[in-house]
């Protein structure tokens, strides 16, 4: 049995939001993980994020959304 740490970037939740969802990337911070290490203020705002998800499922995902779809945004897009 290993111990098993993702390094997650702003980019990386970029990316999986712009190509599988929000859910993905929720997915990507909580399945099969036992330690995240995050670099960037994106990661740390949807690290905190993800503790309303266990209070109210519906909010939390938008909340997540919202926060990674303005990054997003903001980033911009490459042709």
């Amino acid at each position: 049995m290993g111990f098993h740490k993702r390094y997650i970037d702003d980019d990386q939740i970029i990316d999986i939001y712009r190509r599988e969802g929000c859910q993905a990337v929720i997915d990507w911070f909580t399945k099969g993980v036992d330690a995240l290490i995050l670099s960037g203020d994106l990661s740390d705002r949807v690290a905190t994020a993800l503790n309303i998800l266990t209070v109210d499922e519906v909010q939390g995902f938008n909340v997540i959304s919202e926060i990674i779809s303005n990054a997003s945004i903001r980033k911009g897009f490459k042709n």
